[in-house]
């Protein structure tokens, strides 16, 4: 079940979604969310927060998406999608313009966006921050996006999706991945990818890493005494 959040902005397009699809609930971040079959048999949760480009501008230009609201995003759910919705490009001198209307339009406000500021915030999300970013043109291509997004997540195990394996030349190949564990600890605060390289090359478990102390961590290269103190107190679920 895919939930809408029952605020305005979000609510008014439950009815776009097929029946039994969907229903309202108040979500404190996100404008959809549901549960799907994640990695290992775990159950995942996936958020998808919805910006028209206007709101989109309107949140980079006052830091309002980049504040609590990322970060809630972020830590509230396993996978978090942005769906960017409008037509938009760049006009001639390279600012900011949308479809309304039946024509090209500037962006009201105080400040002027050119279409760069918006790309390149963008990418950040999903280059550093691990937000996935997708577009659409209206609302009808958004709900159909988020219920494909729902069906992918939700009709097979997590293992059970082998599409990037048969390319249309008919041979099957395989794609290396990194191991569970440094994946794990690539999402620890300050951590990092390379980092994570060496804690999984320690050959401990997920659970063993939960069970580690401070001075084990240390124990890692790169890994300080305040790093260490502080994947502590997020595994162990210290504030």
């Amino acid at each position: 079940m895919i939930l809408v959040d029952n605020r305005v902005g979000s609510k008014e397009l439950l009815g776009m979604f097929p029946p039994g699809r969907a229903r309202l609930a108040r979500l404190e971040f996100a404008d959809f969310a549901f549960t799907g079959n994640g990695p290992c048999g775990l159950p995942w949760l996936v958020g998808v927060e919805r910006k028209t480009i206007d709101d989109l501008v309107n949140c980079i230009a006052s830091g309002r998406l980049s504040g609590s609201q990322l970060e809630g995003l972020v830590n509230g759910y396993n996978t978090v999608h942005l769906v960017v919705e409008g037509m938009f490009k760049a006009d001639v001198d390279g600012r900011l313009v949308k479809w309304a209307r039946g024509k090209w339009n500037s962006l009201q406000g105080n400040r002027v966006f050119m279409l760069w500021d918006v790309l390149l915030f963008l990418h950040t999300l999903e280059n550093v921050v691990g937000v996935k970013v997708w577009r659409t043109m209206n609302r009808a291509e958004t709900v159909d996006w988020v219920v494909g997004l729902h069906q992918w997540w939700t009709v097979k195990e997590w293992e059970e999706h082998h599409g990037h394996e048969q390319p249309h030349t008919g041979n099957s190949v395989e794609i290396a991945r990194h191991s569970f564990e440094r994946r794990v600890a690539a999402q620890l605060k300050g951590v990092g990818w390379e980092r994570a390289k060496e804690i999984a090359g320690m050959g401990v478990s997920v659970g063993q890493m939960v069970g580690m102390e401070e001075k084990e961590w240390e124990g890692v290269k790169g890994i300080g005494k305040v790093l260490a103190k502080s994947i502590v107190k997020e595994l162990w679920g210290i504030k």
